[in-house]
Formats: C-alpha cells, structure tokens, sequence
C-alpha cells in the first residue's frame, strides 16, 4: 500500500491512460501487465507462484549511443496475450527507427512459476547503432515489500530471498551489467532510468540487504543496418531459474 501511495503522489499530474490489459496463465501462475504497465512505473502482477504477488512493477527501457538518457518502451503496435504467451510489438520504437518484439511465456504449477521474456530488436536505419537495452523489476518476494535480500550468484543471474519464507530468481545469459538500489520513487532502478542523464548497471548495491528491492539488467548490441539481436530474461518465483545451459542468445 505505501508503494502505490507513494507513486500515486509522484504521478498525480501526469494525464490518465486508457491502456489495454493482458493476462497470461500456467498451471495456476499467472502474469499480468496492467492498464497502467507502458509508462515509467510499469505495474505488473505476478500471483499464483507463492503467497500474494511477487512483482509489482517490470519494465523495458532503451538508449542509442550518443544519447543523454534512457527511454521507455511505450504503448506497442499490436498486443497479443493467448494462454500462456504475450506477443507486443513495436514498428518503430519511440520513432527511433528500430522495431521490437517482446515475448512473455509463463510456466507454473504447485505455488511456483517462471515468466520468459524475450525482447528481439531489428535496426530499421540505414546505419550501424549500439542500442543499450534495461529491464527493471521490483521484486516483492512471496507478497511482500520489506525484508528482501539478494546476491549476485553469478554473473546475470540474481537471487532474492525473503526474511520469512520463499524466494525468487533473475537470470539472463547475455547480460552485461545489473544494479539493485531500494524502492524509493526517484532513486530506485525505475527512477534512475526515468530520469534525464545516462544511466548503466554497474553491479552496485549488491548485495543486497533487508529492503524492498529494484533490480536491473542491462544489454548491449551493435547492429547493423537490418540486423537483429535478442535479449532474453527468465524471472522466477520459488523455483530455480531456467539454467543457462538451457537457454539461448542470438545475434543475426
């Protein structure tokens, strides 16, 4: 409840959004972006993979070398959330001229569950880019905010734990830095990157100690003129996450 108290008094002035919303299911875990899930508190739902919900807000942001700060991926082309897959898209993202594809697969069964999430970008310019891209995630272990706690297992791969019971997993075979910093509106991760100067995840803050965490993964491609690259997050509650040797990077 003070969490959303609090961005509600952050965003009061902000315009309301009549946005869509989707859900996607497995075995009893569900996933869920919300109508407020395309701005720069990204709610989304996480229940069913232990007690209460485990995430409350996910989301992606960009930069494009030689850029002064990072930019959300804001309301996509076309939504697609069918059983256990969402497929968002964007035909030209933030009119940067370069499109995305991002997947959400959900597994679950028995108070556990994993989302994957693949985020596919395609240079549509006439020259070379580096794109930097970020995904952030607040994990509220088992349902709730205070007392969790994270390590850095090894690199991309994060592991929170709650004070009382249960925990919860970030994985990515391709990262290139990830960062934590405690919930608290303009400094977490959410608001490092929604702020007006150039942010990268460094590895600072963690480990992580006791809090309600923020946590971050961040990835570089240089692409070619048509060229694609995928990004790829496995995000897990109460079960280990998917194991590298199991997951897959490509870069066309």
């Amino acid at each position: 409840m003070l969490k959303k108290l609090l961005l509600a008094a952050a965003l009061s002035a902000a315009p309301a959004l009549a946005l869509a919303q989707g859900t996607i299911t497995n075995g009893g875990a569900n996933y869920v972006l919300t109508t407020s899930h395309w701005d720069v508190t990204p709610e989304a739902n996480f229940t069913g993979v232990g007690t209460g919900d485990a995430i409350f807000e996910a989301g992606w942001w960009f930069r494009i070398q030689g850029d002064t700060q990072e930019t959300i991926f804001g309301v996509p082309t076309t939504q697609n959330y069918t059983g256990d897959t969402a497929t968002i898209t964007w035909a030209n993202v933030a009119t940067r001229n370069f499109s995305a594809t991002k997947t959400h697969v959900i597994v679950g069964g028995g108070g556990n569950g994993e989302v994957r999430t693949t985020m596919t970008v395609t240079n549509n310019g006439a020259s070379t880019i580096t794109l930097h891209l970020f995904q952030a995630t607040d994990w509220d272990v088992n349902g709730t905010a205070a007392g969790d706690s994270a390590t850095l297992v090894a690199p991309g791969h994060i592991r929170i734990t709650d004070g009382t019971a249960g925990f919860a997993e970030s994985r990515t075979p391709d990262s290139v830095g990830v960062m934590a910093r405690p919930f608290a509106a303009t400094t977490d991760v959410f608001g490092l990157l929604a702020d007006t100067s150039v942010t990268n995840f460094d590895g600072s803050g963690l480990p992580f100690t006791n809090g309600d965490i923020t946590l971050g993964m961040q990835w570089t491609f240089t692409l070619a003129a048509g060229a694609s690259a995928t990004a790829t997050l496995y995000s897990s509650s109460n079960r280990d996450a998917t194991p590298v040797q199991l997951q897959h990077f490509s870069v066309d």
